[in-house]
């Protein structure tokens, strides 16, 4: 079902637009990015306010180490006070892959969807070409390791060294194995993904210098 309207909307943009397939493809990337923008708002201002609260998380967790029970419940407190979401980033993760799946179905077999990527080029791309580009890997690797960064909350070193340097090589490795097709996707939905986290939290959070609301100790 999500693999046909995915075909249709690339179809629509090749066909009526006149574009090429890989043109379609970003075209398709913009428009996922307009359709979950709202979901992205909600996931940046949650991860802004957790990184905000970072410092009074750390206090209660070593405060309240022996008794799980009362940490968890000043969390929920800290959180409730702060109007912040821990949970807030997975929707829009959920509904990417819920995307992503389903284009790699159509982008890896886009004979049974009725497109025509015979000779479909990007930037001298083979389009269903895999373990080709290492190129593409590269850039895929670096976008997504910007992004960790800037969507990282603060967490001890072991972790962000993991988050920050074996996660992007896996994405880079992933892309690689991939057609070329689902690479470009990839790569231009990470950079839509920085350029538009850079908006909202420079444009739709407000910067006010609001002190965190502290916990009760």
């Amino acid at each position: 079902m999500i693999s046909s309207i995915m075909a249709n909307i690339l179809t629509f943009f090749h066909e009526t637009l006149g574009v090429g397939w890989g043109m379609a493809i970003i075209f398709l990337t913009i428009l996922v990015k307009v359709v979950l923008f709202p979901l992205s708002l909600s996931q940046i201002r949650s991860l802004e306010g957790m990184k905000k609260i970072q410092p009074e998380i750390k206090k209660i967790q070593e405060k309240y180490k022996n008794n799980p029970e009362e940490q968890q419940r000043k969390l929920m407190e800290l959180y409730q006070k702060n109007k912040v979401n821990p949970l807030g980033g997975c929707l829009p993760l959920i509904l990417q892959l819920l995307i992503l799946l389903p284009l790699i179905r159509v982008l890896s077999s886009p004979e049974n969807f009725n497109l025509d990527f015979t000779n479909a080029y990007f930037l001298t791309m083979n389009l269903t070409q895999k373990n080709s580009y290492w190129l593409l890997a590269v850039i895929s690797g670096a976008t997504s390791y910007i992004q960790q960064k800037m969507t990282m909350v603060g967490t001890d070193s072991s972790q962000t060294a993991v988050m920050n340097y074996i996660m992007p090589v896996f994405m880079g490795w992933i892309t690689y194995t991939l057609t070329a097709g689902v690479g470009i996707y990839w790569v231009a939905s990470t950079v839509l993904g920085i350029i538009q986290q850079w908006v909202i939290t420079k444009f739709f959070i407000q910067k006010q210098s609001d002190t965190v609301v502290e916990s009760e100790n």
